[in-house]
């Protein structure tokens, strides 16, 4: 059989072309198991050498996992192995510790990225820049920074998973699905840490020996660290921002501290109001809650609607005094917009947007929170 016409001599190339592409589809694979896993990443600034970055990684040695066949099966600090090392940059500090390793490191399967306070503060977009550009580093993974050095994370052991860092993962999931930690992913933090109309935050955990603790956020202007809000503040910060319900809240009744109710809260719905007066924003929040009476250490009948209206006037009175001690310390302290006020005057007000250097105009807005708060169910009483 010949092909006289010269299209079909084409095709015929075309077609034994094609056949190499797909022949060939395999050239670069490297098994599972001649790849050493990283699933977590602290870094820190080195102590012997100030002007480099110190690595480490927490590595899991899977016959070392409990249900591994072969070998001794446990978990916790057993079951992995922490390293570090040190360069001028991430990459450096990561080429150093390869030469210390038989197989080749993966970072696919990474779930936390931590940073020491110490050189969030000095700034992270150097230390970031090269996880951005890595296409096995997960965008959904978490970044954390760390109250003093990131590595006391990857050499704590809880004991609650089998490996360490897992233990941190569904620390801040579970908090972030009940809505009491902040939801801030990998990705969720590049889209902040480059934008115009807000400054990013990132979750802080506090490490002491085996225990780790989530502390609140730590707040960023640009680059850097600037502060911290502890969780009583992040919760307000995530009413107003995220939409989300916080955590419980504990007040006293009728202004007096040897009187104290519970309730935990759940959002409803807010509104925003912004308007341009007198040469400076306006913002305007109200911000509607309902909630369970959880506590109370005093002695009330519940059976009347008016004791029921005092806790929820209450309630209002403390969310909105806590929620000035938040503004003020973003404006005054800390001159930082985690709460993303700019993104909302930029969408939906762009004519006020447009007289703004919102960097120097975020510290002189007028920024205003109410809440209205609903008890819901206050349990079984005890007489």
């Amino acid at each position: 059989m010949t092909f006289r016409h010269p299209v079909f001599k084409w095709i015929l190339l075309a077609c034994l072309f094609g056949f190499q592409l797909l022949m060939t589809g395999c050239w670069d694979r490297r098994e599972i198991e001649e790849r050493t896993s990283v699933v977590g990443i602290a870094i820190d600034k080195s102590k012997e050498h100030p002007s480099h970055l110190l690595v480490t990684v927490q590595i899991p040695i899977p016959i070392k996992i409990a249900g591994a066949s072969g070998g001794r099966a446990g978990g916790g600090k057993q079951a992995v192995r922490v390293m570090s090392s040190e360069g001028k940059t991430v990459v450096e500090a990561f080429q150093n510790l390869q030469k210390r390793l038989n197989q080749e490191l993966f970072y696919g399967h990474t779930r936390v990225i931590a940073i020491g306070e110490a050189a969030a503060r000095e700034g992270v977009n150097h230390i970031f820049d090269p996880f951005r550009r890595d296409p096995q580093i997960r965008r959904l993974l978490w970044p954390l920074i760390v109250k003093g050095e990131a590595r006391d994370l990857l050499k704590a052991g809880p004991n609650l998973e089998q490996i360490p860092i897992v233990y941190v993962m569904t620390l801040i999931e579970n908090g972030a699905k009940s809505g009491r930690i902040p939801d801030m992913n990998l990705g969720k933090f590049y889209i902040d840490l480059t934008s115009k109309t807000r400054d990013p935050y990132l979750n802080y955990v506090e490490v002491k020996d085996d225990d780790i603790r989530w502390e609140g956020v730590a707040v960023f202007r640009g680059v850097r660290m600037v502060g911290v809000l502890p969780g009583q503040d992040t919760w307000q910060m995530l009413r107003i921002r995220e939409r989300k319900s916080g955590g419980n809240i504990t007040f006293p009744y009728q202004g007096n501290p040897s009187q104290l109710i519970t309730i935990n809260t759940e959002f409803v719905k807010s509104r925003n109001e912004i308007s341009y007066v007198d040469g400076h924003v306006v913002s305007k929040t109200h911000i509607s809650l309902e909630g369970d009476l959880l506590e109370k250490t005093f002695g009330s009948n519940l059976f009347k609607e008016e004791e029921i209206a005092k806790m929820e006037k209450d309630a209002e009175k403390y969310l909105e005094k806590e929620a000035k001690v938040v503004i003020a310390k973003l404006q005054n302290q800390y001159r930082s917009d985690i709460l993303g006020l700019g993104s909302k005057i930029r969408s939906f007000q762009p004519k006020i947007w447009e007289k703004l250097d919102w960097k120097e105009d975020f510290p002189k807005a007028e920024i205003q929170i109410t809440y209205d708060m609903k008890i819901r169910n206050t349990g079984m009483e005890m007489r």
